[in-house]
């Protein structure tokens, strides 16, 4: 199975989450190699995107959604903004 992982970043007090990089930010599997995939709970800190909006996008998973279709699995992980003492805490 081949897995396809999309971060989404989800800003404190937003109900809106901001996409991290492109669709398919992380290819894992058959050819693709393997890696490992956060889970809720996890933080997290993904360096500057390429656009240069964001320092870095950090935070703690808050959700993992899951979607299987022919022998691909699409993950989507998102990121919620964590309190600077709670990242602190977690490095």
């Amino acid at each position: 199975m081949k897995y396809e992982i999309d971060f989404q970043f989800l800003p404190k007090g937003s109900d809106q989450c901001e996409e991290i990089g492109g669709i398919a930010d992380l290819v894992m599997g058959e050819d693709a190699g393997f890696g490992v995939i956060p889970n809720v709970g996890d933080y997290v800190d993904i360096p500057r995107s390429r656009m240069g909006e964001r320092e870095n996008y950090r935070g703690k998973v808050c959700r993992r959604m899951f979607r299987y279709v022919l022998g691909y699995c699409y993950v989507r992980i998102i990121i919620e903004e964590a309190d600077q003492a709670n990242w602190s805490d977690h490095r």
